[in-house]
């Protein structure tokens, strides 16, 4: 198992890795995620997307956290618990040839989530209107995330069903998972991707 970084180290560098990111993307692709943050700005106040805090700091606090999953996912997507499609949307857009599936159980935030799709033109991607616990698991995954579903652990527990053998889960933390009992998974590595900000990915064992 790989060892994560100390939290201290090569911190500015890790900071700057989502904005990096986002720069490297096409103009479409820039173009469809301010598009996205309008979106949720507008569709907020009627579908409590994010907390009132948050709207301020929008692109750093979600956009550029979810775009720091880029570079750990491989293959088909499924993202649970998306609430304003968040990691998903971005992700879908800065790669728009894979295939993302989104599932959401509530039906006021599914509703903002089928018009991001449509005003977006998100051609890759298919909306589940479920809740991720109940929902079967008929379709295999290469990469799965569930930002803010539940606590590590749980978030593992519910998306370890959607993945194929080889494929991970990816959990994002305010600090690295060392040492957190997953079961049925193994970190196979930890990345800190900014302050308070670490991603671990899982592997299925066993």
């Amino acid at each position: 198992m790989t060892k994560p970084s100390p939290p201290d180290a090569n911190l500015r560098g890790c900071a700057a890795r989502p904005a990096a990111i986002a720069e490297t993307l096409p103009a479409d692709a820039k173009r469809k995620l301010a598009a996205f943050e309008a979106l949720i700005r507008k569709w907020n106040p009627y579908c409590r997307l994010v907390s009132k805090g948050d709207v301020r700091r929008l692109r750093e606090r979600h956009i550029l956290d979810s775009l720091a999953l880029l570079p750990c996912w491989q293959g088909r997507l499924v993202d649970l618990g998306t609430g304003a499609g968040l990691p998903g949307v971005p992700l879908a857009i800065a790669r728009p040839d894979a295939p993302v599936t989104l599932v959401e159980r509530s039906e006021r935030k599914s509703r903002f989530l089928r018009q991001a799709i449509i005003d977006l033109k998100l051609g890759n991607v298919e909306l589940v209107v479920a809740d991720a616990a109940s929902y079967p698991a008929e379709r295999l995954f290469d990469t799965a995330t569930a930002r803010a579903l539940a606590p590590p652990p749980k978030a593992w527990s519910l998306m370890r069903r959607f993945l194929t053998a080889n494929g991970a889960g990816l959990l994002q933390s305010r600090e690295p998972l060392a040492g957190t009992d997953l079961d049925g998974g193994e970190i196979a590595d930890s990345v800190c991707v900014g302050r308070e900000s670490w991603i671990a990915i899982v592997r299925r064992v066993g």
